[in-house]
């Protein structure tokens, strides 16, 4: 085991070294801000979506958007020289996802090097576990990442995960009950949690969010010791988004 290796690139620390690929983002604590900010620094063109549902104020993170709605939406996906985020319709404040098969088909075309897509929702929880028509991952995907913030162990599992019950249910604990650093390991290994629907060409791994402070590093030290005991995941990655794409990425591997 690797063990807290600090890396300068949060590409490099995903372990991202190809020239293109579908990326599929899961889990909760912060997939919206991974997916913009992977996309910002992965080489070539990128196309940006969801599979389920994206908060329409998300949007305005996206140098451009377009909506299967729109009349000229392939031709958008063809012609734009920016990275582009494709969403459906919008209902309400929030857009809907497109559907599972339609990544992988971008991925084909010409000039796109690069999908990322947010296959998952967790109500800004940071930590869950889906329902049976949860995640909704391509096939295609080469590589899953499984998100969850470190702040899953600061209360009761009632208030920090969504779907607080198939949570419980998988670690045993009741939902008054905190997650120990294992027990989130667990949630996040699990086929029926942070694994569920991982398909079998695809590299897993783990990134622990918003781990700032010196015992929050150590909980998700935790956490990446107890998680490398499932040979799916190849890399747990502890750092926090909103501090950039810094030197502080930390990676924990076989």
């Amino acid at each position: 085991m690797v063990e807290g290796v600090r890396v300068a690139g949060l590409r490099e620390a995903l372990g991202i070294d190809g020239k293109s690929g579908l990326v599929s983002i899961v889990g909760g604590g912060g997939k919206s801000s991974l997916l913009f900010a992977l996309a910002a620094c992965l080489p070539g063109r990128v196309v940006m979506s969801t599979t389920t549902r994206m908060f329409a104020s998300q949007m305005d993170l996206a140098e451009s958007v377009c909506r299967l709605s729109d009349a000229n939406w392939e031709a958008r996906l063809d012609a734009s020289d920016s990275n582009l985020l494709v969403v459906g319709r919008l209902e309400g404040d929030r857009a809907v996802g497109v559907p599972r098969e339609l990544p992988a088909d971008w991925l084909a075309r010409r000039g796109v090097d690069w999908v990322v897509v947010e296959a998952d929702g967790s109500r800004m929880l940071p930590v869950k576990a889906p329902a049976a028509h949860e995640p909704v991952v391509p096939t295609e995907t080469d590589l899953l990442i499984v998100v969850a913030g470190i702040d899953a162990l600061a209360g009761p599992i009632r208030d920090v995960a969504h779907r607080p019950g198939l949570v419980s249910a998988i670690v045993g604990l009741g939902t008054d009950v905190a997650l120990t650093p294992e027990a989130l390991a667990a949630v996040l290994t699990s086929r029926e949690g942070g694994l569920k629907s991982v398909p079998d060409r695809a590299r897993a791994v783990l990134f622990i969010n918003k781990v700032e402070s010196s015992s929050q590093r150590e909980a998700a030290r935790a956490v990446a010791c107890a998680a490398l005991a499932e040979p799916r995941v190849e890399r747990i990655v502890i750092g926090a988004l909103t501090a950039g794409d810094s030197a502080d990425w930390e990676i924990w591997s076989r």
